[in-house]
């Protein structure tokens, strides 16, 4: 029977089950120093009294909030919501909770960033996950000493050394291989017959933006030495918005004549992609028949678009995954952190990305949900402290070979 008093206490919860007060303590934060059966026997009396752990009380027993602030920005995009689902859940998983700080990336001043890592500090925090998408966040964030474990999600370091930032222990860096991401992009497209290119760029304040022109572009600098015929041109657009990259493509592409369009655009995320195809819908062009068309994020409804869009997909979900399992590495909970690395690579078996020799129908592209494994991360050979997940290819109807037009 449920005892309905909400002062109920873990020494009323002992006596009912016969323990000690500690063994009950031990039950609640999953200490392994308990047997099975006295686990199973106290969680029952707990669940039976209706019990809830006060977690300012096993603040102060432990020393640990088992709260971690989450100082993040850039949430009007997909990736950025993405990836604080991701760590959330897993944080729920584990017992621990997240205290949430929204800011501008575009405005967040190191003045800012301090008065919110002040305010997570001043909450009891364990630790601080910061997404910083943008340089003046990235700044910001640097600039500020770490004081609790730290990890940074970035795709760059903006030139900064951050080896020498103060307590280096407390810091990780976590990110996307943007790198193997267009090498894998390029190979698909040159393998499909493609030798002119044109790559729309994303805003290079943004660190996923910066680092997939820069990969992009020494990619194909590789390539010419080995294919002297492939041509590539770049746009350089200042915002996500998906307007702006339709008002650049009608432009750039009403007046190219069509014996010189590219064979294959890229564009640096899906919503750029997305207005692409209408402005080549708008101007004639047909995709993939005369030209093939690829996005970065896989975002939901890129597999209904007219046609179904190829993208690449970054995982961003695993991007807060990784984040959490560093996170609870660096606090010394191994044992969560082990948990989380058979969970993350459980997803990664189950979850399935489109063969780049085939492709799916609409519904069974909604159902795939690629996910790239956490085992054996590279790191970034110019940011040898940024651990990288690979991203992975989802090939769908967007895409033709050039022997087929």
């Amino acid at each position: 029977m449920t005892v309905h008093n909400k002062a109920i206490s873990i020494r009323q919860v002992a006596q009912q089950a016969g323990v000690s007060y500690q063994t009950v303590s031990r039950v609640i934060n999953n200490s392994p120093n308990v047997s099975q059966r006295t686990r199973t026997h106290v969680q029952h009396v707990i669940d039976q009294m209706g019990y809830r752990p006060s977690n300012s009380a096993r603040a102060l027993a432990t020393r640990q909030s088992r709260t971690i602030g989450f100082i993040v920005g850039g949430v009007s995009y997909y990736g950025p919501i993405s990836t604080m689902g991701a760590i959330e859940e897993m944080a729920r998983a584990h017992g621990l909770y997240v205290s949430v700080s929204i800011v501008d990336e575009r405005e967040c001043t190191p003045r800012d960033y301090q008065q919110l890592s002040s305010n997570m500090l001043g909450l009891g925090v364990d630790g601080l996950i910061v997404l910083a998408p943008t340089q003046q966040m990235f700044e910001s964030v640097l600039s500020t000493p770490a004081q609790v474990p730290t990890v940074v999600l970035t795709s760059s370091d903006y030139g900064h050394d951050v080896s020498a930032l103060e307590q280096p222990n407390l810091w990780r860096f976590v990110g996307i291989d943007q790198n193997e991401a267009c090498q894998s992009l390029l190979t698909y497209l040159l393998g499909l017959g493609h030798r002119s290119f044109w790559f729309f760029a994303g805003p290079q304040q943004w660190g996923d933006a910066r680092a997939r022109r820069q990969a992009w572009e020494e990619r194909m600098e590789q390539e010419k030495q080995q294919h002297p015929d492939i041509s590539y041109t770049v746009s350089e657009l200042e915002s996500w918005d998906a307007q702006e990259a339709y008002r650049a493509a009608l432009s750039q592409f009403a007046s190219l004549p069509r014996e010189v369009m590219p064979s294959a655009i890229v564009a640096a995320n899906d919503l750029q992609a997305f207005a692409i195809l209408k402005a080549l819908y708008a101007l004639g062009i047909n995709v993939p028949h005369d030209v093939s068309v690829v996005g970065f994020d896989d975002m939901p409804g890129s597999d209904v678009a007219i046609p179904a869009l190829t993208s690449v997909n970054p995982g961003f979900a695993q991007l807060g995954t990784q984040a959490m399992m560093a996170m609870m590495e660096m606090l010394g909970d191994e044992g969560a952190a082990g948990a989380a690395s058979a969970a993350g690579n459980s997803e990664s078996a189950s979850g399935s990305a489109e063969s780049a020799s085939g492709r799916e129908n609409s519904s069974e592209s909604a159902e795939s949900d690629p996910v790239a494994e956490t085992a054996g991360l590279a790191v970034a050979s110019d940011f040898p402290q940024l651990q990288l997940l690979p991203a992975q290819m989802v090939v769908r109807d967007s895409c033709s070979a050039v022997s087929q037009r």
